[in-house]
């Protein structure tokens, strides 16, 4: 773990004069609030409703996602109370992450669109790897797909050749964090993971966004909760997946560690054929989702 123990002494020694010019976004205040309520012991649905119904586009994603393929009802939802209960509380507090997210996070002047997409799809391909994984729960793997690279608009806003910089990266054998720190002084797990905590995510989440391209962490010996070593395998797992599905190569670091993120995981070729099926069909329906 010596690397990993390098590069928290560079972070320590450079990373803050850097970060005190980014803007890291503060946790809006719907998504706090929902958040507070869905940790009750006994949620007030009503109030969830009424926070939903106070913002205007997330009451329109709500509906728009209730009336989408993938929950195939026969009547169309028309009202916010009707999509709350079709969603569930799970589903809401999704939908409620992503899109404040989206909005704190995208640069002006800049199109984030392919970015989201992305997002997306490695929150639904990760809930469903999930399902496989013990110790990890959708809930949990859905969150840190959705967040897992939430570093990298807010560096995009910071360093106007950030581009370049992810552009030398995948052409590079190098982990995509020693390019960033080689370039920038920083880089976006580090971000991300400042983000996640100061958003109230869980430290688990936290944790696996800071190491999620890390993938020392896979072999024997790293004293590491199972749960964050899981989620950085999944994640290695859900980039190759989804680039099957958009028909694009694989990067570098499938290449490198995909067969350790497999062996981790302990998923064989049939499984691993299994869940490109599995995969398609979830993300033909996120696909839909966005139209």
């Amino acid at each position: 773990m010596r690397k990993e123990a390098d590069r928290a002494e560079i972070a320590a020694d450079s990373v803050s004069d850097i970060l005190r010019t980014i803007s890291i976004p503060p946790c809006p205040t719907v998504v706090t609030s929902l958040l507070d309520e869905a940790r009750r012991p006994e949620v007030d649905f009503h109030k969830i409703v009424r926070l939903i119904t106070g913002d205007l586009s997330l009451a329109a994603s709500m509906m728009k996602t209730a009336n989408s393929p993938f929950f195939a009802l026969r009547r169309k939802v028309e009202t916010v109370q009707v999509a709350a209960s079709v969603l569930g509380l799970k589903n809401i507090i999704h939908i409620v992450k992503g899109l404040a997210l989206q909005r704190a996070l995208s640069p002006k002047g800049i199109s984030m669109e392919r970015f989201w997409e992305r997002s997306n799809y490695h929150a639904t391909v990760s809930a469903r790897l999930a399902r496989r994984v013990p110790g990890v729960t959708r809930e949990d793997a859905y969150t840190f797909g959705l967040f897992h690279d939430c570093g990298i608009p807010i560096l995009m806003q910071r360093f106007p050749d950030y581009r370049e910089t992810l552009a030398v990266a995948n052409r590079s054998a190098r982990s995509i964090w020693e390019t960033e720190n080689e370039r920038h002084g920083t880089d976006h797990v580090t971000v991300g993971a400042m983000l996640a905590r100061n958003w109230q995510l869980p430290d688990l989440i936290v944790e696996a966004i800071r190491l999620h391209h890390n993938f020392e962490i896979l072999g024997d010996g790293a004293d590491l909760r199972d749960e964050v070593r899981g989620l950085a395998a999944i994640s290695v797992l859900a980039d190759h997946l989804i680039a099957r599905f958009l028909n694009a190569p694989d990067e570098a670091e499938w290449m490198a560690y995909g067969s350790a993120a497999l062996n981790y995981l302990n998923f064989d070729e049939d499984e691993l054929t299994e869940l490109r099926s599995d995969v398609e069909e979830d993300l033909n329906a996120a696909r839909l989702d966005r139209v």
